[in-house]
Parts: structure tokens; sequence; C-alpha cells
């Protein structure tokens, strides 16, 4: 006898039982977490990075220096292997910081990562560039002692204008960028820092995060994650496009000026009045020069911008106060503006100028140094005189 047939149509709907509810869920889950754990093994032996705090040395009042005569080898994913040696000074310079040899011109830097040129292999920074094509152009030893360090707020660089001038330079250089200005630098006086104390070393208040931001901080740090953004963010629309997302990070980008980055310059004022009328007291010119951002540099160099977005606003604003102050002015940003897609100057992700980047600072800040009457090299021959008589 025959066994009926069931009619499809009457039958229930085969219903999981109850585990598979729990179980395929986890197995899918566990199958995303496997292929990216797999990516990030292959991530991190492709791009492989390191770090070491050997030659870092905390200081409470002056901000982080490097140790004395110290050495150390580091990578970030994005780009080679670098050697930074400090000197007896802990400045990352190729000569020492005693007694300026007779005949020899000096030039002290001031600032942050930018200053110090993180991430660019020592004779391929903007400042050992400057070092040997001015040596060549003007018949002189040209010594610099680098007194950047990597986070130095501008308070720190304030702090520092004493040991720069008893180096006995003959110029002062202050490189700021717009990262230096986050979070907001107070001061208690407003004219006026010449009895700073330690209390106002520009300490960070601890930002109060949201879930989604503390899930930005966990995948900041995944290398598989870094690749992507390396990928996507290289094309410039993309880039401005998430870059103009962030909201006070981004605006020193926008105009009008909000109230906190309005601050944040009106902070910057004094500090930077205060250095050059020290360095002015002891007969040393101060070049204040701004660096582009990478999101500047995308935005210098595209022929239209967002409504109410102005990447030359920054450099203006610094320049601003660095003329109030008498100090000279480095314009960077006229001459990012004339690099097609100058966001290639950059590393992707990290965001630090490349070494290519520091041969164009490089170019411009010696024509300044000529240009400049006040300057130790306006007396030496320009460069199309030296093209010349070769």
């Amino acid at each position: 006898m025959n066994n009926p047939v069931p009619d499809a149509s009457t039958s229930e709907p085969v219903r999981l039982p109850k585990r598979d509810w729990i179980i395929l869920p986890a197995l899918s889950l566990l199958t995303i977490l496997l292929m990216f754990g797999v990516c990030e093994i292959l991530a991190r032996v492709f791009w492989p990075t390191e770090y070491s705090t050997t030659c870092n040395v905390d200081d409470a009042v002056d901000g982080d220096r490097f140790k004395p005569n110290c050495t150390v080898r580091a990578k970030i994913a994005e780009g080679p292997w670098i050697t930074y040696h400090y000197n007896e000074c802990g400045y990352r310079s190729a000569t020492s910081c005693g007694p300026k040899p007779p005949g020899t011109i000096r030039i002290a830097i001031l600032g942050s990562s930018m200053s110090q040129a993180l991430h660019a292999p020592y004779e391929e920074t903007f400042f050992a560039r400057v070092s040997n094509q001015l040596a060549h152009l003007c018949n002189h030893p040209v010594d610099v002692q680098n007194l950047g360090v990597p986070g130095s707020s501008p308070i720190n660089a304030y702090r520092r204008v004493q040991e720069a001038l008893a180096l006995k330079p003959d110029i002062v250089l202050y490189l700021v960028v717009p990262y230096d200005l986050k979070p907001p630098v107070t001061a208690k006086q407003p004219v006026g820092l010449g009895d700073l104390g330690p209390d106002l070393v520009g300490a960070t208040a601890k930002p109060n995060l949201s879930p989604l931001n503390r899930l930005e901080h966990m995948l900041i740090k995944s290398r598989a994650v870094l690749i992507a953004q390396h990928v996507i963010l290289q094309d410039k629309k993309n880039f401005i496009r998430s870059y103009m997302m962030y909201g006070d990070k981004a605006d020193y980008l926008r105009q009008p000026f909000t109230p906190a980055w309005q601050q944040r310059f009106a902070d910057l004022d004094p500090i930077i009045g205060d250095m050059a009328n020290n360095l002015h007291a002891a007969g040393v010119p101060l070049i204040v020069i701004a660096v582009p951002s990478r999101a500047e540099a995308a935005l210098l160099s595209s022929p239209t911008w967002p409504v109410h977005v102005d990447p030359f606003a920054f450099g203006r604003e610094i320049e601003t106060i660095a003329s109030r102050h008498g100090a000279a002015y480095l314009d960077l940003m006229e001459t990012f503006s004339h690099i097609s897609n100058a966001e290639r100057l950059y590393y992707v992700v990290d965001g630090h100028v490349t070494s290519d980047g520091h041969k164009v600072i490089a170019d411009r800040l010696i024509k300044q140094l000529q240009d400049d009457r006040f300057s130790p090299f306006s007396h030496c021959v320009p460069q199309q005189s030296v093209e010349r008589r070769q």
C-alpha cells in the first residue's frame, strides 16, 4: 500500500530548532572574525610597524624630549624604516650642539612632529636639505639644531626659546600645523607669558568618547583597516568628502572660524608674541611657518572647494599673528596650491609629510631665507647664479 504524498499547500513550514537560531549566527560571526583575523595577520606581515620609546624622556614642565646620544629605528606601516639619532642635547641633528664653530651659520628649529620631520629619513628632511644647499650657496657651514618633538604644544615650543637662544642661533624657525592647536591651549594671562608656571604646559582634558568613537579607536589600531583606509583615501574626492564630515577637527578649513578655533588663534597670539619678543631682544630673527595638513593640500590643489571652505584660511591667520609681532612668515599654502595633487606629498593615513613633501618645503624655505633682508642668508648667491656659473 502506497503512503500518501503530503500536500505542500497544507503542510506546515519546517521550523528551525531553537538551538540553530544561536548556532548559525555564531558560525557566521566566527567566519567573519576568522577572515578578518587572516587579513590582519597578512597585513602585519606585509605592512610591518615598529615604534619604540627608548629615546623618549618625559618632562612635566617643558614637554617631552629625547635622550642625549640616543639612536632608535622605527617604522610606520606606510613608510620606510627610519633611523632617528639624537645628539648630546637630545636634538635630531647631525652635528654637535656645542659652541658654534667660527664662520658657521646656525639654525634652531622649534615645533612638533612636523619640525622633527617624523617618518622622514634624516638626509631627506627639509632641514637637512636646507643645511646642505645653503652651505653650498653661502660658502659657509650651515648647522641645524632641531629642538622639535612630536606632540609638542605651542606652550612647549615657547618654553624652549631660551634653550634655543643658548645655542647662539642666527635664525629660529617655528613650524605650526593645525593639529598643534588641538586641543586648545589656554593661557591665564591675556597678554604676555613671561611668568608661565608648570601648570600651563597645555594639558589635554580627557575626552568623553562616544561608543562610536571607542569603536573608531579600536579599529584604527587594526592593520587591515589601515590598509583599507590607505586604498580608499588615495582618491582625492573620497578623502575630502570623508574629512569634511569631521566637526571641530576640520573646522580650521571652514569660514567663518568657529568660536573654538577663534579661541585657539587668540591663545596662540601671545605665545608667538613672546617668542618673537625674546628672540628679537637677542637680535635673532624668527620665521613662523604654517605647514598645510594633507586635507589643506588636497583642497589647495583642487579646482573647486565645498561651500564655506577655504584652505588658505589657517595660513592667513598664522600670517596675521606673525606679522603683528614682527616675525617673518613663510607662505607654504601658495606653494602647495601650484602642485598637482599635492596631497600625494603626505602619507595617506598617517598624514605626515613624505620625503617628496620635505623637498618642496626645503626649496621654498631656501628661497625665503635668501630673499629676507633680515636673514643671515640674504647675502648668499641666488640659485640661478650658481646654475649659470656651473
